[in-house]
């Protein structure tokens, strides 16, 4: 069955776009979708992976990942395409490295809090000596310390996309910028996979507002994922939360679910209540 899981990207605060109505297709080799209708050039990144007529219908060539756009005379997106054609692959050894050195961050932060000033904001800005938000440093810190290259630009319009699937990270701390970088290089989604930025927004504020590491996600079906996370500076410490990404939720602002009693196994290493004003905007893709 070709799963259709339609939401909502909030705008960027900047001359970039996000196409507001992004599709997500999982499907399998030789399946086709009906018409989408969108007006407008389709064009496929990868056309070994996903092709796609003039009238918007999506065939499934072979494994792995692409995007397909619909675009304007005047370049505006107007349709953003995920495809995810066969089984999800394997995340990437150094980017399983990168989660495995966060983890460690986590069991030796041993719950306590950091000041504003710490080995994760120095590693990003040496002379910050006061501090700032550190949430978005903490992954890069990880990332970097695992060796997986990292772009330093954001907004960057006039760099190549992405579409290999390489294993890439933006060297950015803040939130906003980090959500440009990986936008800039066609790596924003909205299917999670284990080594992904989580960007998350807050509820009557900014779509912003912290960035997280996913660790591990278990799909439920029906657009519903299990999501195991690590997450710097939340009340100034190193956390660890698993709850459910409903991506097909009627509200981007409510796609975060608790998960049922018999799935709270590891209370001990995992909080399963999140931030009651978070929800998940999107995802940056560092591997397909």
């Amino acid at each position: 069955m070709i799963i259709m899981l339609i939401m909502a990207i909030m705008p960027i605060q900047a001359a970039l776009e996000v196409p507001p109505r992004p599709v997500l297709l999982e499907l399998v080799v030789g399946q086709y979708t009906t018409p989408i209708a969108a007006t407008g050039e389709w064009v496929s990144d990868n056309t070994q992976v996903a092709s796609v007529t003039k009238d918007g219908v999506i065939t499934a060539i072979s494994d792995g990942f692409t995007v397909i756009n619909c675009t304007s005379q005047k370049g505006k997106v107007n349709m953003r395409v995920e495809v995810q054609v066969g089984a999800v692959p394997e995340t990437p050894p150094e980017v399983k490295q990168a989660i495995d050195f966060a983890i460690s961050e986590w069991q030796m932060a041993s719950g306590e809090a950091f000041p504003r000033f710490n080995k994760y904001t120095e590693w990003f800005r040496p002379t910050a000596h006061k501090g700032f938000g550190w949430c978005g440093a903490f992954v890069g810190y990880n990332f970097d310390k695992a060796g997986i290259a990292m772009s330093p630009e954001y907004r960057a319009k006039d760099a190549p996309a992405l579409t290999d699937g390489s294993s890439f990270a933006v060297r950015q701390a803040s939130q906003t910028k980090l959500f440009e970088g990986f936008l800039s290089r066609n790596r924003i989604t909205n299917f999670p996979r284990a080594g992904y930025y989580i960007i998350y927004g807050k509820k009557g504020s900014t779509p912003y507002t912290h960035i997280a590491l996913i660790t591990s996600v278990n799909n439920l079906g029906n657009g519903s994922y299990a999501l195991e996370t690590v997450e710097g500076n939340l009340n100034s410490r190193i956390r660890r939360h698993s709850y459910i990404y409903d991506s097909m939720s009627d509200k981007k602002e409510n796609n975060i679910k608790p998960l049922p009693d018999n799935m709270r196994t590891q209370g001990d290493v995992f909080l399963y209540d999140y931030v009651s004003d978070f929800y998940i905007n999107c995802f940056g893709q560092t591997w397909y």
